[in-house]
Parts: C-alpha cells; sequence; structure tokens
C-alpha cells in the first residue's frame, strides 16, 4: 500500500472509531487508531501518516492541541477535524492552525471521502512544489557557478593578453590574482569581496588597451608627455568596464591601483584610506611581484629583500596596516602561487 493512503485516525469514542476505520479501509486506505490526542500524537511521530482525522473534544489532549503538535513536527502533514454542531466555532479556529477542512458529524460517508483525497492531493502538491522550488534553485545555482568559472576563466585569458601585450609581464596577473586573495584573507577581507577583487586584479591594467604601441612598448624610458599618456590608463580602464554589470565591482582597482598612501600617486591623489581597501591590497603585491620577477628594465631581487623593502615603504607608498597583513603571509604559500604561475 502506497505510503500516501496512510490514515490516523483519532477519536475518545471507541464505536466513531471504529465506523471511521471501516470507511477508509474499503475505501482503501491503512488504518491506525488512537484513542486520545496523547495516544494520537505518539502514534504520529511513530508513523508520520500523510493525514490525520481527529475529533475536537477529547480527554488528555483535544483535537487543537492534537493539530499543533502534528502541525509543529510535520508542517506538510494534513489534518481533518471532525466536529459537533456546537464546535463549528473551535473548528473554523482549527483552520487559521493548520487543518485542512472540518467536517460535521455525524459524518457524511462520500463528503468525509472527497475531504481526506482532496487534503491528501493539497498535502503531496505542497511537497511536490517545494522539491521543484529546490530543484530549481538547485540548477540555478550550479548554472551561476558555471556562468562564474566561465566568466573567471574569460578574464584570466584577457589578464594574459594584456600581460603578453605588455613586454617582460608573463604571467603577471596570474601571480598578483594569487598574491591578492593570499593577502586579502589575511587582512580579514570577507569571503562575499573577493571575486570583485579577484576580477579587479584580472582586469587592472585593461585600461593599456587604449595606450599606444609606440608609448606601451617603447624599449627605453618614456618622456614626460609619453607618461602623461600611459597615466590615463587607469581612467581608460575605469571608463571600459563601468557600463558591465558584473564587472563594477572591479572599479576600485582598475582606476585606483597606482594611488599611493601619502597621496602622491595617480590619477585622482588619493590619500590614506580615501583609496579604496581593494586597491591599497593591490598595490602590495604588485609592487611585490615587479621587484622578484626579472623586467626588461630590472632584475628580480629575493622575495626577503622584497619583503624589506615593502615594510620600509609602509605608512609612505602602502597601507601600514595591509603591509602588516602582508608580512603575516607565509612565505611558502607566496613561493607556491610564484612556481604555479609559471608552470
Amino acid at each position: 500500500m502506497e505510503q500516501s493512503r496512510n490514515i490516523l485516525i483519532v477519536d475518545d469514542d471507541w464505536q466513531v472509531r471504529e465506523v471511521l476505520h471501516e470507511i477508509f479501509l474499503s475505501a482503501g486506505y491503512t488504518c491506525q487508531v488512537a484513542g486520545d490526542g496523547r495516544e494520537g500524537l505518539d502514534a504520529f511521530r511513530a508513523t508520520l501518516p500523510p493525514l490525520t482525522v481527529t475529533d475536537l473534544k477529547m480527554p488528555a489532549m483535544d483535537g487543537i492541541a492534537l493539530l499543533q503538535g502534528i502541525r509543529q513536527h510535520d508542517p506538510d502533514a494534513a489534518v481533518i477535524v471532525l466536529t459537533g454542531a456546537a464546535d463549528v466555532k473551535t473548528a473554523i479556529e482549527s483552520l487559521k492552525l493548520g487543518a485542512h477542512d472540518f467536517i460535521m458529524k455525524p459524518v457524511n460517508v462520500d463528503e468525509l471521502l472527497i475531504a481526506a483525497e482532496r487534503a491528501i492531493e493539497r498535502r503531496n502538491l505542497l511537497i511536490e512544489r517545494r522539491e521543484y522550488q529546490a530543484l530549481l534553485e538547485r540548477r540555478v545555482e550550479e548554472a551561476t557557478r558555471s556562468l562564474e568559472q566561465a566568466y573567471h576563466q574569460t578574464l584570466e585569458a584577457l589578464g594574459a593578453a594584456l600581460d603578453s601585450r605588455d613586454v617582460g609581464t608573463e604571467s603577471h596577473s596570474r601571480r598578483v590574482h594569487g598574491y591578492s586573495l593570499a593577502l586579502a584573507r589575511e587582512h580579514g577581507v570577507p569571503d562575499d569581496q573577493l571575486t570583485d577583487l579577484a576580477h579587479g586584479v584580472l582586469l587592472h591594467d585593461i585600461g593599456k588597451i587604449g595606450i599606444p604601441d609606440a608609448i606601451l612598448l617603447k624599449p627605453g624610458a618614456l618622456t614626460p608627455d609619453e607618461w602623461q599618456v600611459m597615466r590615463t590608463h587607469p581612467e581608460i580602464g575605469k571608463r571600459l568596464i563601468e557600463k558591465i554589470p558584473f564587472l563594477r565591482g572591479a572599479i576600485p582597482v582598475v582606476w585606483c591601483h597606482h594611488e599611493k598612501w601619502e597621496g602622491n600617486g595617480y590619477p585622482r591623489r588619493l590619500k590614506g584610506e580615501e583609496i579604496p581597501l581593494h586597491a591599497r591590497i593591490f598595490s602590495v603585491v604588485d609592487a611585490f611581484d615587479a621587484m622578484t620577477f626579472d623586467r626588461p628594465y630590472s632584475k628580480a631581487i629575493p622575495f626577503d629583500a622584497a619583503i624589506a623593502e615593502i615594510k620600509r615603504c609602509a605608512g609612505t607608498h602602502f597601507d601600514p596596516h595591509v603591509v602588516e597583513s602582508f608580512l603575516r603571509v607565509p612565505l611558502a604559500l607566496l613561493e607556491e602561487i610564484r612556481r604555479k604561475s609559471v608552470e
């Protein structure tokens, strides 16, 4: 017999119990019976029948208390209340407490069986709807994860393309991405902000798309006028991404990664905590990577020397609190990030 055809009958009048038992047995239900609300609640907890039919007036525990106990244990349980003419008001109150229906005594068999079928059908629909909703939510979550992964892979590819265009910065975006996340976690940045930071790091130099190759790829030192052009790349990057909704969180790094703690950076000469935190984090790891990886214009220095230089510049070039967090990042983790970037 299907689980959905199980029924609990609760009534303190044994003759009524027997009549109800026969009615439901003949309709194909599997029945269990109880003589009062307390006994009924124990039976319900033991077997979790989908439908309970209960009298209102009973010793030990009445039908209202039983209904409340059932609904607390299983909010989906269907309950039908049997009532006499004098208790109609109480029966109506039972609907507010979650009863599916009430039936007047003496019971009409057809009316009772129709009410039972409807109660079970409604319960099944509620469960199916909730399971379907949960399934939809899982699928949306899975699709969102897949989309986010695709976005991230696209941004990584774009970051790598930008690196390859700027001589001497191969795998730079991959390294600073790893360094930034490690530093952000050490600094206590909430997990729900790490995606925006990661996007900003991968796209930090996207504005260089707008810098002429004659300046960007120039092998020697730039003239003052050329530096003026080069320093427009944060503004160009901001304009490129500010109209893309899922990349707006990347703007602080793209726009502000050349600002300095003491206020003499560019493009807006922001000072101290006027500089967004994500940009302050990035500026530390960007400098660290620039010092520890060979460039056409400079040779790499050891990690410990680069760390000492960052410590020296805390409070002038870098946020001193972010530097304190950077000093706590394990050296082994920094070395692992670097190793993976060139594999």
